[in-house]
């Protein structure tokens, strides 16, 4: 069976047809160990098309899951989004720490202009 007409079928559809392919797997191999299996390459077929259907369905749930993961990331990225939004429109001005406010004060007062101290020398002093 081909990988194209298992996804045409349903889970159930799928699950039973594994179960019945489980069925004549232990059918042939019965025949082999009494010696009387016509065609041995059934065997060989017949896990295949198991281990096609289990993909299948695995693909299938995993599909399902990424969709619902990307919805859920996206519902909490706007979430976020929006909270962010309000905590910016209701945030007051933040009080500036001692030291940016110190550095304001300082910057707002006018610097005292610095002077040379003049060299006494010894004909100043007398």
């Amino acid at each position: 069976m081909k990988a194209s007409e298992i996804r045409t079928l349903t889970k159930a559809e799928i699950e039973a047809k594994i179960v019945e392919l489980k069925e004549e797997l232990f059918n042939l191999k019965f025949q082999q160990a009494l010696g009387s299996l016509e065609n041995p390459a059934r065997i060989t077929e017949i896990k295949r098309t198991i281990a096609r259907m289990k993909t299948i369905l695995t693909e299938g749930s995993f599909a399902a899951e990424k969709k619902e993961v990307k919805k859920a990331k996206k519902a909490a990225k706007a979430v976020e989004e929006a909270k962010a939004e309000e905590v910016v429109e209701e945030a007051p001005k933040a009080k500036k720490t001692t030291k940016a406010a110190a550095e304001d004060k300082a910057e707002e007062a006018p610097k005292p202009k610095k002077t040379r101290a003049k060299k006494t020398t010894s004909s100043d002093a007398e």
